[in-house]
């Protein structure tokens, strides 16, 4: 069993409120995009110089590859999962900071995560499975709950999730894996994928989009990763315009009929997307302040990954002006996609941002 190191932060308005849990309904896995911080790096930092920089952000564990470093109580509010009343997962909604337990895994020198650091998170959060009589399926990544590229590994290779949620069953003493877990392995845009009432992950996630996107509307609970009676009326309704058979799975000939549809959708005049322009050049803090569209067009294409210069000021901080907020919305984003964390905007953090938001 890995070796847990008790070692709370103390109780504060921005990294441990001392509010209580509700519950602990999940499990919610992050990485920390800070190549070569150990668990105890991580540890003081959300200690001292976040709360220094009144950012609203921790985690109940940092794991290495040699401990974890456990700051937070687990029956306490961690500010790890939750964004705008955002939440995709519906067993963690409404917020899955209050319903939660996170766990980041540190990065070594090369921005990866090594296979001993997933052991020992794998150990840890088998345990954690164990007391609170959760099952692998309530595993999920950062970016299942809020859609934020965390752990940005497991997000670009959603079959590393897949692979974990294994590991920890072994550990648990589970033989097989359930039909929901190694469902988020693949794509849903695949032909041999089939989904249907009691699935749920990405895949359900990335259908239910699709399906909404074209018109089968979703109202009650929109795209959250768990295949209900409202995904199945709606691919019933799908099967029923398409003239094929009416059973509310989602399978090869409804895959067919769902991309020829968006096909159409596509070709059609009515479709628009949301573009983002960026400007070229070096943006930072400077003394007075830079000021105007640029810096707006920077903000705003942080906000729409998730990165606002200031979640509790008037549109999330978006007015124009290059301050320290706006400088540290930029430093947590160099943070989570492995750049050099200075605050400073430029052609490299430019073209990760413009990647993302095709």
């Amino acid at each position: 069993m890995v070796k847990v190191v008790k070692n709370y932060v103390k109780v504060n308005r921005y990294t441990r409120p001392g509010l209580k849990l509700s519950g602990v309904k999940g499990i919610v896995m992050h990485w920390t995009a800070t190549p070569g911080a150990s668990a105890l790096n991580e540890r003081n930092y959300f200690n001292g110089t976040c709360i220094a920089d009144k950012r609203y952000a921790s985690t109940h564990y940092f794991v290495d590859r040699k401990e974890a470093q456990h700051i937070i109580p687990e029956n306490e509010v961690a500010y790890h999962a939750h964004d705008q009343n955002r939440s995709y997962v519906s067993f963690l909604k409404p917020n899955a900071n209050t319903k939660a337990i996170g766990v980041e895994m540190c990065v070594e020198k090369d921005g990866k995560i090594h296979s001993e650091t997933v052991q020992n998170t794998a150990e840890l959060v088998a345990d954690l499975c164990k007391r609170y009589g959760l099952s692998t399926d309530k595993i999920v990544r950062h970016y299942d709950v809020t859609n934020k590229s965390c752990p940005l590994p497991w997000v670009s290779d959603s079959s590393q999730l897949s692979a974990f949620r294994k590991k920890v069953g072994a550990l648990l003493g589970n033989k097989t894996v359930s039909k929901t877990t190694a469902s988020t392995s693949q794509p849903s845009k695949s032909t041999g994928t089939i989904l249907k009432k009691g699935s749920s992950g990405s895949q359900v996630k990335a259908l239910q989009k699709r399906l909404i996107a074209v018109g089968f509307s979703l109202p009650k609970y929109g795209a959250d990763g768990s295949y209900g009676y409202e995904t199945v009326q709606a691919v019933k309704s799908l099967q029923k315009k398409a003239g094929i058979a009416v059973d509310g799975i989602y399978g090869p000939a409804t895959e067919k009929e769902l991309s020829a549809i968006e096909a159409k959708k596509k070709n059609s005049s009515n479709s628009k997307k949301t573009s983002y322009t960026l400007p070229s050049g070096i943006f930072k803090v400077t003394s007075p302040l830079t000021k105007g569209t640029a810096v707006r067009q920077i903000q705003e294409a942080l906000a729409a990954l998730y990165f606002y210069p200031d979640k509790g000021a008037k549109n999330n901080g978006i007015d124009g002006y290059f301050g320290p907020k706006t400088a540290n919305a930029v430093k947590r984003f160099q943070l989570m996609h492995g750049l050099s964390a200075d605050g400073i905007y430029g052609p490299k953090t430019k073209a990760i941002i413009e990647a993302l938001l095709k």
